[in-house]
């Protein structure tokens, strides 16, 4: 009975698992609050007025397939978000709604903002402290005009430092896979559910 007992916890511990997604970590910055001043342009249209938002790093608790969409921006210039070490590049040229996707395992999701304006180039990556606290903050989003999205990143790029967060807008959507990792747990619940019935037609 107790092996059974396991075998239900351990299958439950899979689903728990695969219920997790994204998560944001704050740990590093001494007050990852922002309050947002002069939030405005087309991001407006998708995320409605925008007055605060969370420094961090954006972590994936899980393995799972990631879609960042461009929602809009303000700047008037060149700003782009990059996926996976610039494989995958959103613009201001692309439409609103555009997006880039990609499947990726647990932990820091690699992912940056580049202001072209400047010369060279900026980058503000995801987990890069040095560059985040001016880069890019997750907005607070309570009554989104468009598609609901489960995180908000604005960028603020180095133009002016306005630190109104509404360069270049992008919405994140994430969905847990089933991983391999849970395989063995999975066989593992099996099996004790096997030996108990073998043990009890003995």
């Amino acid at each position: 009975m107790k092996k059974l007992a396991l075998a239900i916890a351990l299958m439950g511990s899979i689903g728990s698992a695969n219920a997790a997604g994204l998560s944001i970590d704050t740990s590093d910055y001494v007050d990852p609050a922002v309050n947002i001043a002069a939030y405005n342009g087309d991001p407006v249209a998708s995320t409605g007025a925008v007055v605060a938002g969370t420094l961090g790093a954006l972590i994936a608790d899980v393995a799972g397939r990631i879609t960042f969409t461009y929602l809009g921006d303000e700047s008037g210039h060149d700003n782009k978000f990059s996926l996976w070490l610039g494989s995958q590049v959103l613009t201001e040229a692309n439409g609103i709604g555009d997006s880039v996707s990609a499947d990726i395992g647990d932990g820091l999701v690699d992912f940056k903002f580049t202001d072209t304006f400047t010369n060279p180039d900026t980058d503000f990556a995801n987990g890069d402290v040095s560059t985040s606290i001016l880069g890019f903050a997750f907005l607070t989003v309570t009554a989104p005009v468009g598609t609901p999205y489960q995180y908000y990143i604005g960028f603020n790029d180095t133009f002016d430092k306005d630190a109104d967060y509404d360069d270049y807008v992008i919405g994140v959507n994430f969905s847990p896979v089933p991983v391999p990792a849970a395989l063995p747990l999975m066989a593992t619940a099996l099996g004790l559910f096997g030996f108990g019935a073998s043990r009890r037609r003995v």
